[in-house]
């Protein structure tokens, strides 16, 4: 199995939107297999369950799980964003999730609402910072990752937890503490540390369409055998 950098992923992600995937699909496949997810964890559909969304594409990943989400019964789903300002991408299923007239809100703006809205989740998405981690978690960003690892729900964190950093495992302060991570496409290097293994709790690899080829250029033979996983997942 090879576990990548976050300077792999990152070259993975523009090679296969420079051939023809668009990172649209991607996020729809990264929502679906949240239902998988779900449904192995065996998460009752009248759990209360809060997404809480970054600026990038990792925020689009958890708006596109909620749609699959409500979609297959969980209808007890809340959204809380970090900003007003999100990926072109991610806007798409934001736009959507409006259109299905699903609770959103703006944490700036409605911090008591949220802060209540997260202490009595039983299960949080952790779509906050992805692999493009830059420095410690500041601000609003720190805020919301202090109050998550504070709250009992269970934290289910896309591909890994906010604050990891993907290549060094270092868990810069604060990092999200989830109980299950869904990564995506490849595990990450952080996966193998002590640290990083600690804070990703059981972790799923989700195949998001990505041809062989394009694996073979990070790393021959690198695309994990999905096959061999229910649905396109491979537990860890």
């Amino acid at each position: 199995m090879h576990y990548a950098t976050g300077k792999e992923m990152e070259r993975l992600d523009d090679l296969a939107v420079r051939h023809g995937l668009e990172i649209r699909q991607m996020m729809e496949l990264a929502g679906w297999h949240m239902v998988t997810v779900f449904r192995a964890l065996k998460i009752s559909k009248t759990s209360k369950i809060v997404v809480v969304v970054g600026k990038g594409n990792k925020g689009g990943d958890g708006l596109s799980a909620t749609r699959h989400l409500i979609n297959h019964g969980w209808k007890n789903i809340s959204v809380v964003f970090i900003s007003s300002k999100i990926s072109e991408d991610s806007e798409r299923h934001r736009q959507l999730l409006k259109k299905m007239k699903v609770a959103m809100y703006l944490y700036s703006h409605t911090r008591k609402q949220s802060m209540n809205l997260i202490g009595r989740a039983d299960i949080i998405i952790d779509s906050l910072i992805g692999y493009h981690l830059q420095g410690v978690p500041r601000g609003d960003f720190r805020a919301l990752i202090e109050l998550i690892n504070a709250v009992p729900a269970k934290v289910i964190a896309y591909d890994l937890p906010s604050g990891l950093d993907a290549t060094t495992g270092a868990c810069l302060e604060p990092t999200i503490r989830a109980k299950v991570t869904l990564s995506l496409a490849l595990p990450k290097r952080a996966f193998v540390t002590k640290a990083g293994k600690n804070v990703s709790g059981k972790i799923y690899i989700g195949d998001i369409g990505i041809p062989n080829f394009l694996y073979d250029k990070i790393s021959r033979g690198s695309r994990p055998k999905f096959g061999e996983g229910a649905h396109g997942l491979l537990l860890l």
